[in-house]
């Protein structure tokens, strides 16, 4: 429970000091008199934005700090701004993360605004989502899976729709790039296949000449009586005759024999060799024409084609293997897919068993707060998945007999929507198991026997729950334990005076509450209030 507030050079608070009871504390006042300063100070301490603008006096700190009470225990939390702020928790610098998390459990407070986000439908989810998470920790732990799965889920489509955005703009690319690879396999250029082509080309260009000048020298060289290789014929002879008479002779003797060999060798390479020439037209064009090919390949790859080649099929290897990442990317959103369908499943089983509990506790907190006619329903609807499910989630309400319930924020007036409010929080409270809940002005647009069923659904829940109250309603302050008197004063400036009130003065502020004055009726009527 909050056990004390103080608070230091805070907007129109120089210091003030309060002291809060477990039970039902109401902070009361005249319209403006500074209650929800005292409800924004605390918010501030536990860990909501601030600025300098919040200070009193902008040239000295300002300071809250709330001590709390558990099992026996006080723990305090406090909060110096400047020009920074910095947290403390029992003494020790803290950051605000910690200071927040720390809250969660601790204190609640119900503003206008979270009013108004209750009343959003955007929200209803995460109300029914907080009421089963707190009740089933397993249910905690299902939302956390469902979550990291479907942004795995929504990260792997993103990647894949890119994926095949990029092949899908390769794909000229890659038809070029296969056809350039297709039409250097069908040329089968060989390792210097065209200096042997151009080898080949110059004997076809110049074949007659061959063939003439290797025949004429066959000829010259062996072809009658009177050729080279004969005359050396009986040169030989005449020397190896000589060579048996002078061995000096023997070494001309061999190589006589030798050159006689090699010339008759080269005389029968050159008859064959002009006899196999002949002049072929069509092996001339093939050889042109393959020529040209390779020079042509050349000037469009460059000179060395085998090396070109490889990094053709080097970048087009690498571009075609998207199409095998597709593949697994398709397949691992498709996984993923099924298993964000199978969770939401689960997550729509839990949201829809209790949403008929949720629904029959707060048509009940309805009906004691004076809505006797009163249908709550809420309302699940399937939807595409997305990072909460698959679920659109809505409270429905109707307030009169024979009137189907419609959407919160359609059907319910002020003092309806304070009432639902109420309900909701009651029943948060309890399941939540926080230590404190802090209204501010939750009675808003009721009076009467309805004023009365709030103060007395504010008794029910202080037994449990620490109950702090901004209102105006004298029947509410009436009920309390606590009666904390806000009055504003202005002097040479304006100031704000807080003092807890013991029964007398209790009495004299319920009267000028309920009438405006005090006098022994209005002190009379005060008294019945009690």
């Amino acid at each position: 429970m909050l056990k004390s507030l103080f608070i230091k050079n805070f907007i129109l608070l120089k210091e003030a000091n309060l002291e809060f009871k477990q039970g039902f504390n109401v902070l009361c006042g005249e319209t403006g008199a500074g209650k929800s300063i005292i409800i924004k100070a605390l918010d501030c301490v536990l860990g909501a934005k601030i600025n300098k603008e919040m200070l009193f006096d902008k040239n000295i700190p300002c300071l809250i700090e709330a001590t709390f009470e558990q099992d026996g225990q006080e723990t305090v939390i406090s909060r110096e701004i400047m020009s920074q702020s910095k947290f403390r928790l029992n003494g020790i610098l803290s950051s605000q993360d910690e200071i927040k998390e720390f809250r969660e459990n601790l204190v609640d407070i119900h503003s206008q605004h979270q009013t108004y986000n209750y009343m959003l439908p955007k929200n209803h989810i995460i109300l029914l989502d907080n009421y089963i998470s707190k009740k089933n920790p397993e249910y905690v732990e299902l939302l956390k899976n469902y979550k990291e799965t479907y942004i795995e889920y929504k990260e792997t489509e993103k990647k894949l729709k890119k994926s095949k955005e990029n092949f899908q703009d390769n794909e000229k690319e890659i038809e070029f790039l296969r056809f350039q690879l297709k039409e250097l396999d069908d040329a089968a250029i060989k390792e210097n296949e065209e200096e042997e082509l151009k080898e080949e080309l110059d004997i076809l260009s110049n074949v007659q000449e061959l063939k003439e000048g290797s025949y004429s020298s066959y000829y010259a060289l062996y072809g009658d009586n009177q050729s080279i290789v004969e005359a050396l014929s009986k040169i030989k002879y005449t020397i190896s005759t000589l060579a048996q008479l002078d061995k000096n002779l023997k070494e001309t003797e061999s190589v006589l024999f030798d050159a006689y060999e090699n010339l008759k060798e080269s005389a029968n390479f050159l008859r064959d060799y002009s006899s196999n020439l002949e002049l072929n037209p069509q092996r001339l064009d093939e050889l042109n024409e393959r020529i040209s090919l390779i020079q042509k390949l050349k000037r469009k790859y460059g000179a060395d084609l085998d090396f070109e080649r490889n990094n053709i099929e080097k970048k087009l290897n690498e571009l075609t293997s998207d199409d095998n990442d597709i593949e697994k990317l398709e397949e691992n959103y498709n996984s993923l897919y099924a298993q964000i369908n199978l969770l939401a499943e689960r997550i729509e089983e839990y949201r829809t068993k209790n949403a008929k509990e949720l629904s029959t506790l707060i048509e009940e907190k309805l009906k004691n707060l004076e809505l006797k006619e009163a249908q709550f329903d809420i309302s699940i609807q399937k939807i595409p998945n997305n990072e909460l499910g698959q679920n659109n989630v809505e409270f429905l309400i109707s307030t009169n007999k024979n009137q189907n319930p419609m959407p919160l924020s359609r059907v319910a007036s002020g003092g309806e929507i304070s009432r639902v409010m109420l309900a909701l929080k009651t029943i948060f409270a309890n399941v939540d198991k926080v230590k404190t809940v802090v209204f501010d002005e939750i009675d808003t647009g009721i009076s009467g026997i309805t004023s009365n069923s709030v103060a007395q659904n504010m008794i029910e829940l202080s037994k449990e729950t620490q109950i702090i109250c901004i209102t105006h309603q004298p029947i509410i302050c009436a009920k309390a334990d606590n009666f904390i008197w806000i009055t504003k004063t202005h002097n040479d400036e304006t100031d704000i005076k807080i003092e807890t009130l013991n029964e007398e003065n209790k009495l004299k502020a319920l009267a000028q509450l309920a009438s405006g004055e005090i006098n022994e009726k209005t002190l009379e009527f005060a008294k019945t209030l009690i």
